[in-house]
């Protein structure tokens, strides 16, 4: 990220952002309040004091588990503890209820969140929001259009009530203080501006959060040694993807839910609240600064456009369609050249491979973002990624990736347990193209996982060993096929690993000699294209790994010199045809006066 604020300064700023938070919360509204609330100088700035919620009518509970026993035990188990038949296979596991611990709230840190079962208002009922909106990053879906508002307040008065033992929100000694953003006065919004992100980034630099999220804000800083309070590995945010959020499915770049997190915390996780050793002026620029470091149109820009997001998955919306460039002269071998910060980026969805063995359930690149462009002789792909782990194994070392046994039941054998002690194996990530693409009728395709026996496809791997090679794939079931031949011509130009980013820069010839088994690039066609990447901290090899739906790469046509000169030609033509005429009128308004 480049960002033209920074400039001198940034590393070290982008660094702190992060320790605001490991995970983010709902969007805010307006707040859930009673009408004896009234402002309180004790409380940290900003927040006010509440009363404990109404207890839910007896028939709400009783209808709310039958609800919860249709829906929730799944995950959340029979006694709210975690621990459901598909809680060993999530990471993050499902939220135990029984301490009545919750991430999301508009409540002090270490206080219970707000719920009252006869306000179903968005930013008034945490609870209802969460259970409405879920929780992205996370297994938790939006239940929105699956229950009603009724169903929803009657499951979240079984919770509250019958699932959280440790503490009674109808308890006298538990208090709710409330993040007073209705008061325009004492809550007083500060702008999205380069003044108030430069100030943020200061005041992030100061509260030291390097430590866990990295010099740039990916959650790189402290990848390893965080643990939530059940004792499973957590990790730092990553700030740029800010989807992923917790509690922003509804609007993902919404300052407000920032400055929520950074004033409440997140409850259950290393994740501190700010509101004490902070103004509420200082947290709005910190808002604005982690909003800033969010991706946008224009890599880098925080003022540039926001990604749209697909409604249906919470996540950026997406262009399949990859367009290659032409270009003059050499392919730039910077990826901070012009030319290539000039091609737009598409991003492009991964998901855990779940269709053969080993599966992977619990995939942690969930997109990465390619650039491509070409030139009379090679085509070249530029690939980024988030990675918050610099997984290599020294060159030559065989890895023999290793057939993992379902987990047994229980939580220390569940993923969540294993994360952070998988062997560890090379990042690692690849292209996919049939060989012979020009002989299929669209929208016929081979088999997306690494083609089928009479449909050989073209395979470019490169791994965090600095090896670039190409396999030809003529099965999931079959191993690949390393081409010597066909690796002599692929070139890696750039494979770097920093601030928990992988950038490779890697190009081939258009065309080859070996036409039946190396894809062969032809200007306007589309030919279909399948991204492939693995994290080797997550033990991710071979058939374990993400994988993307079919994508379409296309060589965009080169602009005809016609199409350059022609508009030139006709602008001066019509000037000096427009000036012709101007003159004439003149000539003869000069004659008619003479007469």
């Amino acid at each position: 990220m480049n960002c033209y604020l920074f400039k001198g300064t940034r590393k070290g700023l982008m660094i702190a952002i992060a320790a605001v938070a490991v995970g983010l919360g709902a969007g805010v509204g307006v707040l859930w309040t009673t009408g004896d609330v009234k402002a309180d100088s004790g409380l940290s700035p900003g927040f006010i004091k509440g009363t404990n919620p109404a207890k839910p009518d007896p028939k709400m509970i009783e209808e709310g588990k039958k609800i919860y026993f249709r829906k929730c035990v799944w995950c959340h188990g029979v006694d709210g503890g975690g621990d459901g038949p598909g809680a060993d296979r999530l990471w993050p596991r499902p939220r135990n209820f029984n301490q009545g611990t919750f991430k999301i709230r508009h409540t002090a840190s270490g206080e219970l969140p707000l719920f009252d079962p006869t306000k179903p208002v968005a930013g008034q009922n945490d609870l209802f929001d969460t259970v409405t909106h879920g929780l992205p990053g996370s297994a938790m879906p939006p239940w929105d259009g699956i229950l009603t508002e009724q169903q929803r307040l009657q499951v979240l008065s079984f919770v509250t009530t019958q699932l959280v033992k440790d503490r009674k929100f109808d308890d006298k000694t538990e208090t709710f203080s409330i993040l007073d953003l209705n008061n325009k006065d004492a809550m007083k919004k500060v702008a999205y501006s380069k003044e108030s992100i430069e100030k943020g980034a200061k005041l992030v630099v100061d509260k030291k959060c390097v430590e866990c999220h990295g010099t740039e804000g990916r959650g790189d800083g402290n990848p390893f040694n965080l643990k939530d309070d059940w004792g499973f590995p957590i990790q730092p945010a990553d700030w740029h993807k800010c989807w992923n959020f917790r509690g922003s499915r509804e609007e993902p770049y919404k300052i407000e839910t920032i400055f929520r997190t950074m004033s409440t915390g997140v409850n259950g996780t290393p994740m501190p609240s700010f509101a004490d050793n902070t103004t509420v002026e200082e947290r709005w620029h910190i808002a604005n600064f982690v909003n800033s470091v969010c991706e946008r149109e224009k890599d880098g820009d925080p003022f540039s456009k926001q990604l749209q997001m697909d409604p249906q998955t919470a996540k950026p919306k997406t262009n399949f369609v990859v367009p290659s460039a032409p270009i003059e002269g050499e392919i730039p071998a910077d990826p901070n050249d012009k030319k290539w910060q000039d091609r737009p980026r598409r991003i492009i969805g991964m998901g855990g491979q779940i269709t053969h063995k080993p599966r992977n359930f619990v995939n942690r690149i969930d997109d990465i973002w390619v650039r491509s462009m070409y030139n009379k002789n090679e085509i070249a792909f530029l690939i980024q990624w988030d990675d918050r782990t610099k997984s290599q194994v020294e060159p030559g070392v065989a890895v023999v990736p290793i057939e993992e046994a379902p987990p047994v039941a229980g939580e220390a054998n569940s993923i969540a347990a294993k994360q952070n002690t998988y062997t560890v194996y090379n990042d690692a990530v690849a292209i996919q193209f049939p060989a012979k693409w020009q002989e299929y009728a669209p929208p016929e395709k081979p088999r997306y996982l690494h083609g089928e026996e009479k449909r050989h496809v073209d395979l470019w791997k490169w791994e965090a060993d600095g090896t670039l090679k190409a396999y030809a794939g003529s099965g999931w079931d079959k191993p690949l096929e390393e081409r010597p031949g066909a690796t002599e011509k692929l070139k890696l130009v750039k494979g770097e690993f920093k601030d928990g980013r992988w950038t490779v820069l890697m190009k081939r010839p258009l065309h080859t000699d070996d036409k039946d088994a190396d894809v062969q690039f032809e200007t306007g066609k589309y030919i279909p294209t399948v991204f492939f990447a693995w994290d080797g901290h997550n033990g991710d090899a071979g058939l374990k790994m993400a994988v993307s739906a079919f994508y379409y790469t296309i060589l965009e046509p080169p602009v005809p010199i016609e199409a350059k000169v022609y508009p030139i030609l006709m602008a001066v033509g019509m000037i000096i045809a427009e000036g012709w005429i101007l003159r004439r009128r003149a000539t003869k308004k000069e004659t008619m006066k003479r007469k």
